[in-house]
């Protein structure tokens, strides 16, 4: 399938998030369709109910990377487009169950299953689905700060109308969202974070791409 753009998602990560084209991960979905539409094939579904609670997704070949961006020598990085992704609905509770489904030899007896987006904030912008993936209680209890940040700033309706006024059907990864992809810790506030993590993705002298 031909996977189509949302132009206003990538607008939004472009001009409010800062993100280079080579990191638009999707993290975020408004309903299926968007999934099919704009994120990758829906190949099983993982848990039970309608609608359906959980997807196995299979994503698309990724864009070129940028190798002059530090946050590619991270060995973390290759989760932001692992090929086959799991998907949840926010309210969702068993999705540790359904993560096994998806990748039963996978130990994860050791980490938590984070929602690459937090489900409140989710909710509140109109996102159905979230990705999820595996990381220490350690970096998922720091971005409690972070969250509760975006929680309030959601909450207020001026932001949250502007939002919806870009009609996205999905949502790219911030930079705290990557870190915590990656398994970074991202300190007790969200400036902390995102100077931390600013120079990851900042071009450094290396220009060759890979």
């Amino acid at each position: 399938m031909t996977r189509s753009i949302d132009h206003a998602a990538k607008e939004h990560a472009v001009r409010s998030i800062g993100m280079p084209e080579c990191l638009h991960v999707p993290i975020a979905a408004i309903d299926e369709a968007a999934i099919g539409t704009y994120v990758g094939d829906i190949i099983k579904e993982l848990g039970t109910g309608s609608p359906p609670k959980a997807f196995l997704v299979r994503i698309d070949e990724p864009p070129p990377r940028d190798a002059r961006l530090p946050i590619w020598d991270q060995e973390g990085s290759k989760i932001f487009y692992q090929r086959e992704q799991v998907w949840v609905r926010v309210e969702y509770t068993r999705y540790r169950e359904a993560y096994r489904r998806a990748f039963p030899t996978e130990d994860i007896a050791d980490k938590i299953l984070s929602h690459c987006m937090n489900r409140r904030i989710a909710a509140l912008k109109g996102f159905q689905y979230v990705r999820i993936t595996p990381t220490t209680r350690g970096a998922n209890s720091s971005s409690g700060f972070s969250e509760s940040w975006g929680v309030a700033l959601w909450s207020k309706p001026d932001e949250l109308a502007s939002f919806k006024r870009r009609g996205v059907a999905i949502q790219y990864a911030d930079l705290s969202d990557l870190m915590l992809m990656l398994d970074m810790k991202l300190g007790g506030g969200i400036m902390e974070a995102v100077n931390a993590g600013q120079k990851l993705i900042l071009p450094s002298a290396q220009v060759t791409l890979k």
